[in-house]
């Protein structure tokens, strides 16, 4: 797979898993995760948009998807590691 041209596009997970995320490994404290993390997703939306006219979060624009907050991220990297 050629990489270089459009990336590896991958990992979700859902929004409390992203929240507790934050809290206990950055400290996130604020404003509530939740919140932060839609502004950050409205964000990146608009970015992901503007550069490559895509919608982002349609699955038809990523090359594989793997939901760490069921796998783990740990399992996720082995995961990309061994197929890439």
């Amino acid at each position: 797979m050629n990489l270089a041209a459009g990336g590896l596009k991958i990992i979700h997970t859902d929004i409390s898993f992203r929240a507790e995320r934050i809290v206990t490994k950055y400290g996130e404290w604020e404003q509530s995760p939740e919140e932060r993390l839609k502004d950050k997703d409205k964000r990146r939306a608009a970015y992901h948009r503007f550069y490559t006219n895509m919608k982002w979060g349609h699955a038809q624009n990523y090359h594989l998807t793997l939901n760490s907050g069921v796998l783990g991220i740990d399992q996720c990297v082995e995961i990309i590691s061994e197929r890439f």
